[in-house]
């Protein structure tokens, strides 16, 4: 089966630069912190990019200090010091993060959550799991249970995107299928969406059993975020069966599920000029990320006030 390299999904994430009230290079961990203009304690928040890697929540942390935040974006692979591939990421790796978020004088430690997007969903999700300190969660397109890593090149034997106290976590595979959308696209130069690649993996029932976090333990609510037309994997089912499981474990938590359904996998950075229905690829092709312009940049406009909502409500 084909090993694909991490999509290029930073193409599709907007670098112009973006004013913010103070940002600077964390010390305790490879990221970013943005600190609001007023003095005082703040609610605090991580923010976990996807599968493009590096510390491409920067650019996003600047408009969650401008709304009262210390906003920490965490880089957790694709930088110096950090795994190269997105393979056996520890979740230590935010674990530091928030415990250098617990100890400032500006942050509220009873008030800490977490966003991630895409695989950074996936992340977000875990390190909720497993650190209660973190006591709300925004999980965007999100999967509530752990997928095999992306590695870097071909040839590797599959590994679990994450790890927990150096132990791998378990995860669900990648079949054929996956291999097989790669071909076709780079065969006939169409798009290339791997949906159906991650929907025949999941398809894996005891795979799936036993890659489904422990997401009871989370110590607040969640909300999840999905696309109906999303073009990367499903993840308006994976938040369904996130949601229903919380709701069967008797989660104690203000929990909430909304998806759009004509929005694709990066609806929420969507805008009129860049609809992020695609992006480019490598050797020419282009990522499909679904939906259609329109309504990306709708979701974006519901999405973003629906998060803050959210986070207001959880930090009463």
């Amino acid at each position: 089966m084909l090993i694909f390299a991490t999509l290029a999904l930073l193409a599709a994430v907007d670098a112009s630069p973006s004013a913010a009230p103070s940002c600077v290079a964390a010390t305790a961990f490879t990221g970013t912190i943005c600190t609001p203009v007023t003095n005082g304690k703040h609610p605090a928040i991580l923010l976990l990019g996807g599968s493009e890697g590096g510390d491409s929540m920067s650019r996003n942390a600047p408009d969650y200090a401008k709304n009262g935040y210390v906003a920490a974006s965490v880089a957790y692979f694709g930088l110096p010091g950090l795994p190269a591939s997105l393979e056996l990421v520890p979740v230590e790796t935010v674990g530091t993060a928030l415990a250098a978020l617990e100890k400032r004088d500006d942050v509220d430690a009873r008030h800490i959550a977490i966003f991630g997007i895409s695989k950074g969903g996936e992340f977000a999700l875990l390190a909720a799991s497993t650190y209660p300190a973190i006591h709300a969660v925004i999980a965007d397109v999100p999967s509530p249970f752990a997928w095999q890593g992306i590695a870097q090149g071909g040839g590797t034997e599959p590994k679990s995107s994450w790890t927990v106290a150096g132990r791998p976590v378990a995860f669900v595979p990648f079949t054929d299928a996956m291999g097989q959308a790669f071909g076709v696209a780079f065969g006939t130069h169409t798009p290339l969406a791997l949906r159906s690649g991650y929907e025949a993996a999941r398809m894996n029932q005891a795979a799936f059993d036993a890659a489904f976090f422990h997401i009871e333990k989370i110590n607040g609510p969640v909300l999840f975020l999905s696309a109906g037309d999303d073009q990367i994997w499903n993840s308006a089912e994976q938040s369904r069966l996130g949601l229903t499981y919380l709701e069967k474990m008797h989660h104690p938590f203000a929990d909430e599920s909304q998806t759009y359904p004509d929005a694709g996998h990066l609806f929420i950075f969507a805008t009129t000029d860049r609809p992020l229905v695609s992006v480019p690829f490598a050797a020419g092709l282009t990522l499909q990320l679904g939906g259609t312009p329109a309504a990306n940049v709708a979701a974006a406009a519901d999405a973003w006030p629906r998060i803050l909502k959210f986070l207001g409500a959880a930090n009463e």
